[in-house]
């Protein structure tokens, strides 16, 4: 697959840029405001348990690259970009607000090839900020219209509810994160969303700072005939931890193939992905 460069112009180019001027200015007020502390002071074990943890009092910027395989009738290959940062903020001594815009940018190969961003998504926990071995959050998710193209999007309005439940013991982190989606308003010619996301998560973390991994994302799409309504991946990842001067960071690399999958999506997908925590 060659790379090209591709301009995204319009309403997409704008909230892309909107989004990564608030990560870029959160960054810059809380190491203002907050006195660095340095993580070196956590073992290897921890950090690795951190890069995962989404109620994290730190921010967090996942990057991960996924090409999926078997696509369609032709058996076509396609990528997608997911940037996922995690910010922050202190509402008080006892509850934080978690941000968690959801960027996504994809490439599927073909006669009718597509490039460019997907819909943008938003998610915010409210959270105790003194968890400890259970950590919840629960919150609102939003999506808006802003691919770059029609086959990119779903043209609506969507939000609804979503929720967290993360727990930590020893070399053990697991967690399920979950949402439901469905959209209000915009191009009603597209059809509606009625979408569930279910993530289970469980890893086990070497004191080394290497671990192991399975973080299937499941979704079921109310909307689909009943072949095509559930995507099922399963899979595991493996990866290391280590620290860079101030930071922690992870790097991951994995595959799964898909259970159940809806026509024309991927029947199996490898991915990697690096995390950077930047230190309080």
């Amino acid at each position: 697959m060659t790379c090209r460069m591709v301009y995204l112009t319009g309403p997409s180019s704008t909230s892309l840029a909107v989004v990564l001027g608030i990560i870029l200015v959160a960054t810059s007020v809380r190491a203002q405001q907050a006195s660095p502390q340095p993580t070196d002071a956590k073992s290897l074990q921890d950090l690795s348990k951190d890069t995962k943890n989404p109620f994290l009092d730190s921010i967090k910027l996942p990057i991960q690259y996924t090409s999926g395989f078997a696509i369609g009738s032709q058996h076509r290959v396609g990528a997608n970009l997911n940037i996922e940062p995690l910010v922050p903020f202190s509402l008080n001594a006892d509850w934080n607000l978690i941000a968690r815009p959801n960027l996504n940018i994809s490439y599927e190969s073909g006669p009718q090839h597509q490039f460019g961003l997907q819909d943008l998504q938003s998610s915010f926990f409210l959270t105790p900020s003194k968890g400890q071995t259970w950590i919840w959050g629960v919150g609102p998710v939003f999506q808006v219209p802003s691919a770059t193209s029609k086959a990119l999007g779903s043209g609506r309005w969507s939000a609804g509810p979503t929720a967290a439940l993360v727990y930590e013991q020893g070399p053990w982190f697991a967690g399920i994160l979950t949402y439901q989606l469905m959209s209000f308003a915009g191009d009603r010619g597209r059809g509606s969303i009625n979408q569930t996301y279910i993530e289970p998560q469980v890893s086990y973390n070497f004191t080394s700072g290497s671990y192991i991994q399975c973080d299937p994302a499941m979704t079921y799409d109310w909307t689909a005939d009943e072949n095509d309504a559930w995507d099922i991946p399963m899979g595991i990842d493996v990866g290391q931890a280590f620290q860079l001067e101030e930071h922690a960071l992870s790097f991951q690399v994995g595959g799964y193939d898909y259970l159940k999958y809806p026509d024309g999506t991927p029947q199996w997908i490898v991915r990697a992905q690096l995390t950077v925590l930047f230190s309080r």
